[in-house]
């Protein structure tokens, strides 16, 4: 290993010993697609945020390289919000799931 770090036990050790991961290892799917598409939006001098719409062309760019960027950054940018709506309807079953617990509960509780 090139890299060493100095952990809590004050011995010196690579990543791999002290089993650390880099940021990108711990995203998950929406996450990895919002990075790629703001990394996308920064090659192509474009306000950050995938929420922002498209910029204009760069000055210099060819044409087809441009295209090809637009191209990747919309498909980044509709896997994101697919990733987070699926996340969110996982949510709402879990806090369904939770109210008819707590209704059963309360039903239970009035018997006794």
């Amino acid at each position: 290993m090139a890299k060493l770090h100095l952990g809590s036990a004050g011995i010196f050790a690579c990543r791999h010993c002290y089993q650390l991961a880099y940021a990108s290892q711990r995203e998950n799917t929406d996450d990895r697609a919002t990075r790629r598409a703001d990394k996308i939006r920064d090659r192509l001098k474009w306000e950050p945020g995938i929420l922002s719409g498209h910029g204009i062309k760069p000055k210099g760019m060819y044409w087809r390289t441009y295209q090809r960027l637009t191209i990747k950054h919309d498909a980044n940018v509709g896997i994101s919000p697919n990733y987070m709506a699926r996340r969110m309807r996982m949510i709402e079953e879990n806090l369904d799931e939770i109210a008819a617990d707590l209704n059963l509960f309360r039903k239970i509780s009035v018997w006794f």
